[in-house]
């Protein structure tokens, strides 16, 4: 079942017969990542999802993870030296009680009246985006809007300097393209990069950068290690699923001819977007887990020190969750998805990514009512072992 992990060539929403087909199928599928590390792909419904994404017995620990990461490649006589930034020590990749130490140094620049007080600043630089976008000629909507506005945004947010978010945005997607050769050498690149903007004394105030760099907890500090392993989380998860949620939308909306509707009422943007979360998430699995023991998932025994990829899609779509859940039908209510995670590791940006995402979807179906896809076959889509996302959606915007 390896498509399921690494999807080649497939199309927007291929990868859902895939992951539906695989949860009926069973709940555990062996695969492989691209550079040959072995995971075990998780298809199961929504409850049980939540509660493995809770389960202690399944480790966030970097040193786990990338202790048997490496045990493999070097077993199968790779080269490799390292694993990407993405696997550093940061709340990501962190059990209790290290991420709750972690967590709380991070956490106030995404509570609630935190992300209330970004949303002029939102406004106004998805305002600026949409501005820009010409009428009646095709468009891509990834590459003017979904990937640019939460970049800008997460780059005020945590101090990354304007001139470098296109180059840092080129590196992160180098380092996500899961192509040995390449995604080695850009994270190692987008290391140095965080090195040098953490430890040159130039961060900006008000920053979490800086906040994270000078947090003292009773004088407990972050080590560099953490520090830039923060920075790789952050950066890369503050921007790339959002990038890919609102593209989804966008997708969606029309694609099911609901954008009109949304245009003459508003209040059907926020429905839309947790629609997408359920139905159609940007994230497929949740980050590596690794068993601290045997583990059994509806009957199939895990053995110990096992790689698992729990798929969030599939759990978004069981039909034991949701009628009719391989439809795509607003109005189901919200928590119907485990998109944003469950239980410690649940995501910290899940209320910035909302906003950012209802922010553009309601100007641009208010500026642009009458906006079509431009071509009828659907988009391309990129994948790695933890996301998909639209590569392009060419849409032609009329009002």
């Amino acid at each position: 079942m390896a498509d399921l992990l690494t999807g080649g060539g497939l199309r927007a929403r291929d990868h859902h017969l895939l992951e539906d087909e695989a949860r009926s199928t069973g709940p555990v599928h062996a695969a492989r990542r691209p550079d040959g590390v072995r995971v075990s792909v998780v298809t199961v419904g929504l409850e049980l999802t939540r509660a493995l994404l809770a389960d202690r017995r399944l480790s966030k620990d970097s040193g786990l993870l990338q202790r048997e990461m490496m045990r493999q490649l070097n077993e199968a006589g790779s080269a490799q030296t390292d694993l990407a930034g993405l696997f550093g020590p940061s709340m990501l990749n962190s059990d209790n009680p290290r991420h709750a130490r972690l967590r709380r140094l991070a956490v106030k620049a995404f509570h609630h009246q935190a992300v209330h007080r970004l949303a002029p600043r939102v406004e106004q630089i998805t305002s600026e985006l949409v501005d820009a976008l010409p009428e009646r000629v095709e468009v891509d909507i990834v590459a003017r809007l979904a990937v640019p506005m939460p970049l800008h945004v997460i780059g005020e947010v945590l101090g990354v300097p304007e001139d470098d978010r296109v180059a840092v945005r080129r590196l992160i997607e180098t380092m996500l393209s899961m192509d040995p050769a390449l995604s080695q050498p850009a994270s190692d690149a987008l290391g140095g990069y965080f090195h040098e903007l953490l430890t040159g004394g130039s961060l900006g105030e008000g920053s979490l950068f800086k906040a994270l760099v000078e947090a003292d907890d009773d004088g407990d500090r972050l080590t560099h290690d953490e520090l830039i392993a923060m920075a790789f989380l952050l950066v890369v998860a503050g921007h790339e699923t959002t990038a890919g949620l609102i593209a989804n939308v966008v997708h969606d909306a029309l694609d099911n001819g609901l954008w009109e509707e949304a245009a003459a009422n508003p209040a059907l943007v926020p429905l839309l977007v947790e629609e997408t979360l359920r139905h159609n998430s940007p994230v497929r699995h949740a980050t590596h887990r690794i068993t601290t023991e045997r583990v059994e998932i509806e009957g199939v025994a895990v053995p110990e020190n096992t790689i698992l990829l729990i798929n969030l899609g599939s759990a978004g779509r069981c039909p034991r969750a949701h009628e009719d859940a391989a439809e795509y039908r607003v109005g189901r209510g919200v928590n119907g998805h485990a998109t944003f995670g469950y239980g410690p590791h649940f995501c910290l940006g899940s209320s910035l990514a909302r906003l950012e995402t209802e922010t553009v979807l309601r100007h641009l179906v208010t500026r642009f009512p009458r906006a079509v896809r431009a071509r009828a076959e659907q988009p391309p889509v990129t994948h790695n072992d933890i996301m998909v996302s639209l590569a392009s959606l060419p849409v032609v915007l009329g009002r």
